[in-house]
């Protein structure tokens, strides 16, 4: 079996030469990477993306492709772990990410990417997750934001005590709605994306940032790093570390008796599904099964995270299918759990955006935005997202 992951690799890039001079150069090629490109490019900064593997090779090819309003945490843990008035924040960013994603695709790429909005369940494995979630749903009420507990879930697996359902969440297929973002930033700027040029040092200086890569160099008035997972190689002081992900994917049910619902997270987020328009179901989780050993960087499933897979496709949510995929991906977990836009404490001219904590998809796009126009106009970036602020958290990754 195929240890490759469920979304097909994209077309390759056209072959570009790296240029000797940029004002940007944006480090990485996944959903963060093309986003930050396409929006310097809109607001008329001159960049290039160098990706050391190919487009979208990273978490963002490996991923569930949910798009989900939120930190991987319900609303009360956030509220507890960062404060109400960030918690309110963080949820209002996240939706409007969403719009933002469906604007820069616009409707046609939206549906080839498979693109779907009704709605996502967090569901609750046992009474104290119920309760949990039911505060949670009270909380967002009060705070005019969307959400409703249910106590019965439709479609629910073995075991639910209840469910959040929050009706504004969806779906995509992130490769291809990665490729059509970076097809447009093709259109406009031809050679701006380039594959196979790993970036293994940067110099920061009084002139910009000497920026060395596989096969030379390039002087660069800024850089962005948009590595997620991998920014610890460039800046290790910012404490973002690599998790594994695992997931697989099953054939189709001969019958159709299960119907696709929505996508879905339970165990305290450490199970999550979906079941895709063709009848494929796409399922991952159960890092508790070995926390320690999912703390890597290496990007290969494992026999016991796959074995606590397959127990709960088929206890839980009573599946008999045909697993057509196993693969991992590796996420960057920030220290308090929430994502690093902005400048790099003690790296002059070097940026991040990442350290989303597992949900990406949820915040990349809007991330980048705020990025480029703290970079090109100066505006002022959310104080929860600023690399320099204090008083992290440190959530326990989930």
């Amino acid at each position: 079996m195929s240890g490759d992951p469920f979304w097909p690799r994209p077309a390759p890039l056209p072959a570009a030469r790296p240029p000797r001079r940029s004002d940007v150069v944006v480090v990485g090629a996944g959903i963060t990477g093309v986003a930050i490109l396409r929006e310097l490019q809109r607001t008329g900064i001159g960049a290039v993306a160098l990706e050391r593997d190919h487009l979208a090779a990273g978490a963002t090819g490996r991923n569930a492709g949910f798009l989900l309003t939120g930190t991987a945490a319900h609303y009360a843990a956030a509220v507890q772990a960062h404060g109400r008035a960030v918690a309110g924040e963080v949820w209002d960013f996240t939706a409007a990410n969403h719009d933002l994603l469906l604007e820069a695709l616009g409707p046609r790429a939206a549906r080839s990417a498979g693109h779907r909005r009704a709605g996502a369940w967090t569901l609750a494995a046992g009474a104290a997750e119920a309760l949990e979630l039911g505060e949670a749903a009270e909380w967002l009420g009060e705070d005019g934001l969307p959400g409703t507990f249910v106590a019965a879930p439709r479609g629910a697996p073995t075991g639910c005590r209840g469910g959040l359902l929050t009706p504004r969440d969806g779906e995509i297929d992130p490769v291809t709605a990665t490729a059509a973002l970076a097809r447009a930033c093709l259109t406009t700027q031809p050679g701006s994306l380039i594959e196979g040029q790993a970036v293994r040092g940067l110099e920061p200086g009084a002139q910009g940032v000497l920026v060395h890569f596989d096969h030379g160099e390039i002087h660069a008035g800024a850089v962005v790093l948009a590595t997620n997972a991998w920014i610890a190689e460039l800046a290790p002081q910012l404490g973002i570390q690599p998790v594994r992900a695992q997931m697989l994917a099953t054939a189709p049910p001969q019958a159709r008796r299960d119907p696709r619902g929505r996508p879905a997270y339970s165990h305290r987020g450490h199970r999550y599904w979906r079941r895709l328009a063709g009848g494929a179901l796409l399922l991952g989780g159960c890092r508790e099964a070995a926390p320690e050993e999912e703390q890597s960087a290496d990007p290969v499933p494992t026999a016991r995270i796959q074995a606590a897979l397959d127990r709960f496709l088929e206890a839980d949510l009573g599946i008999e299918a045909t697993v057509t995929h196993r693969w991992a991906g590796i996420m960057g977990f920030s220290p308090d759990g929430l994502p690093l836009v902005g400048a790099v404490p003690g790296a002059p001219g070097v940026l991040v955006c990442g350290g989303y904590t597992g949900h990406g998809m949820g915040f990349a796009v809007h991330a980048a935005r705020i990025l480029v126009r703290h970079l090109g106009a100066g505006a002022p970036i959310p104080g929860w997202l600023d690399p320099s602020r204090d008083g992290r958290l440190g959530l326990t990754p989930r």
